[in-house]
């Protein structure tokens, strides 16, 4: 059997292929955020929170389940709150809160279409706490995409104005979120095990019909 020979020209470069310093890799530059998508995103998001306000004191108007009572008004005052510093970090971008990016007119018509819903008496409280899972889904996502772009902004006193909210927000959120799923299934499985009692006629309405057979 003959020994596997490696030459020695083969060897050298192999060596001095291991032993070639490499060059670290070059960080990746940080592409700054559109100013105008700012604008228009914070727009956004100013509208969905005016329409969150808006949903909280339909829920409050409208509840039967008054155990709800107290975390809605909680929850009702952070999101005026909401607005006020979406308000700052839109007047910090440069824009206002009195001209509406097309994403805050589509935010506002969602909200209005949501407010608009009829359903039965017995249905609002449900009803309502659907509104709110919608609106909280997106008010959300919004503050988590904030939080996740927010270090690309160039700008020192707007970053820090952003950076304040979220820091202010971002848990609120998640709270408001979270306890909104909970109580719509709490109220569903509810609804879902509830017998409607029948009214007296209704009984004996039954009863004759049986006896009839």
């Amino acid at each position: 059997m003959k020994k596997r020979t490696t030459s020695r020209s083969q060897s050298n470069s192999r060596s001095t292929a291991r032993k070639r310093p490499t060059g670290r890799a070059r960080p990746r530059s940080r592409s700054p955020l559109s100013q105008e998508w700012l604008k228009e995103f914070l727009s956004e998001m100013l509208a969905v929170e005016h329409g969150g306000v808006e949903l909280y004191e339909r829920a409050l108007e409208e509840l039967a389940h008054d155990e709800l009572r107290a975390r809605l008004e909680q929850y009702h005052e952070q999101t005026q709150r909401h607005v006020e510093l979406c308000e700052e970090m839109l007047n910090a971008a440069g824009g206002s809160e009195g001209e509406m990016s097309p994403g805050a007119e589509a935010a506002e018509h969602k909200a209005q279409g949501l407010l608009s819903a009829q359903v039965p008496e017995h249905m609002k409280d449900i009803n309502n706490l659907e509104n709110l899972v919608l609106a909280e889904t997106k008010d959300h996502w919004n503050w988590e995409l904030l939080a996740s772009v927010m270090d690309k902004i160039e700008e020192r006193d707007f970053k820090k104005v952003v950076t304040r909210a979220v820091r202010e927000v971002r848990r609120q959120e998640n709270d408001h979120l979270t306890w909104a799923q909970k109580m719509l299934t709490k109220l569903a499985t509810e609804a879902a095990q509830h017998q409607p009692e029948m009214e007296e006629g209704e009984d004996e309405e039954e009863a004759g019909a049986e006896q009839d057979l």
